[in-house]
């Protein structure tokens, strides 16, 4: 036992003081979250500016309305720049969600419409727009067709009767610019509007009749301790899809950070003839368990630095209340199963081999066992209590990532169905560490060409 810990400490100080360790549990958030990080970061590195836009509308279709649309916009923005300076004096726990809307609406662009007098728009009056929006005067420029005032007023023929005439969006953004989403959004419902007093309805009256009715989304009622019954407010969409995610994404860093590396230890000290120094002091079991234990340290390590991190930033986000927090004991059971799982397999599989080229064959289908729930996720939080996700969950290789992320999604999730999860990965987990054990013995002092899948069963089943 003093052995197998004096080689467990070792392994762990060999994992976790190391630079490179620090640097990746930095980095490591970055490369998975990175297009969220980046894009915040963009959002806040850019500021709200004023887009002029220039529109041809002879008959006076829109413009006006456009201009009232646009003012109203305007106050709007300015009132939430002012609420977003009033939320960064004030104190808490963190951003409000009213905050957080507010700051992301402050951040918004202005427009401003000027209007073209032209009586007609030819090409060279294009050109001579065209050339106003590359060089910044203009950031576009909008044709209303003239054949718009005739398609408006006939509110009596079929829907498809005949098609709309195109309003013209001319600048050098791209699709997703939002000054083009805000005129299309604009533009059709003042149309909506004008056909509608056209057909002698008030635009007011069809907004009342279209009221949508809200639907709110609540848990299971429960009966409480005095006897009372009573509802949660269950969360929102985005928080039900992206925290299970971020969950399962977690646990896959945690493994791929402690499990990886053994592989790469492992095959380092055979390639050296390390290991063979060590045989001097130790037995090949001591030496392997001991080994598995370092890496179960220092995925701890890892666990608990990524859980104090989650719940901080739950906490800053005023998100906390939306966390199970009650999921983290199943989580830790099932990360500590996983990283057992796979650290074993990494082992046997960097023992076996003698250079890491050779190993990469090998290593395909345990990746693709461990990143499978992380291809199929969205399928998973749709219907976590659906087949899939319940033969996914009592899969081994799977079942670690697939039930946490079941029990985060909220649903109610059987005690036996957990149970019976732990138990399979226990028993698992137990055959795989066996298996490795037996192939750490042979391959530790195995040179040569790479083995066979079929001789590296043979280690494993071959009698002492």
């Amino acid at each position: 036992m003093r052995k197998m810990l004096t080689v467990a400490v070792r392994e762990y100080r060999a994992m976790v003081a190391t630079k490179a360790f620090i640097l990746s549990l930095i980095v490591m958030p970055v490369l998975m979250f990175g297009g969220i990080l980046a894009l915040n970061l963009m959002n806040q590195l850019t500021k709200s500016e004023t887009l002029r836009l220039a529109i041809w509308d002879p008959q006076d279709l829109f413009f006006s309305d456009l201009q009232q649309a646009a003012a109203a916009r305007q106050q709007a923005l300015e009132a939430a720049t002012a609420a977003q300076a009033e939320a960064q004096t004030g104190t808490g726990a963190g951003p409000s969600a009213q905050a957080r809307a507010n700051s992301a609406l402050a951040d918004t662009d202005r427009f401003e419409l000027i209007r073209l007098e032209d009586e007609s728009l030819d090409d060279q009056r294009r050109l001579a727009l065209s050339a106003q929006v590359q060089r910044k005067e203009l950031h576009a420029f909008v044709e209303i067709p003239a054949a718009m005032a005739d398609w408006l007023e006939q509110v009596d023929a079929a829907p498809t009767a005949a098609a709309a005439p195109s309003i013209q969006f001319y600048s050098e953004s791209s699709g997703l610019d939002p000054a083009r989403r805000w005129i299309g959004e604009s533009l059709n419902q003042l149309a909506k509007n004008q056909r509608f007093e056209q057909l002698g309805l008030s635009p007011m009256q069809v907004g009342v009749a279209n009221q949508p009715v809200p639907v709110r989304s609540l848990s299971l009622v429960k009966e409480r301790s005095d006897g009372t019954v009573s509802s949660e407010e269950s969360r929102d969409m985005m928080t039900a899809m992206f925290l299970p995610m971020g969950i399962m994404m977690m646990m896959f860093m945690v493994v791929m950070m402690a499990a990886q590396p053994m592989l790469e230890t492992v095959l380092e000290e055979k390639s050296l003839r390390i290991a063979e120094v060590l045989l001097g002091s130790c037995n090949p079991s001591q030496l392997m368990l001991g080994k598995l234990l370092g890496t179960v340290a220092g995925s701890l390590t890892i666990f608990s630095f990524y859980l104090l991190g989650s719940v901080f930033f739950a906490w800053n986000q005023d998100l906390l209340g939306s966390v199970p927090l009650w999921v983290i004991p199943w989580f830790f059971l099932f990360q500590l199963l996983a990283v057992l799982f796979y650290s074993s397999i990494f082992m046997a599989i960097g023992v076996s081999v003698s250079q890491l080229k050779d190993a990469q064959p090998m290593m395909m289908p345990v990746w693709m066992m461990l990143m499978l729930p992380l291809m199929t996720w969205f399928i998973l939080v749709q219907k976590p209590d659906g087949p899939f996700a319940f033969w996914l969950s009592m899969f081994p290789p799977t079942s670690s990532t697939v039930m946490v992320l079941r029990i985060s999604t909220g649903i109610t999730v059987p005690l036996w169905q957990i149970l019976l999860s732990l138990v399979l990965l226990l028993l698992s987990t137990a055959g795989v560490v066996y298996v490795a054990g037996r192939i750490f013995r042979v391959g530790l002092l195995w040179q040569g060409k790479t083995p066979k899948m079929t001789e590296m069963l043979g280690w494993a089943l071959a009698r002492d």
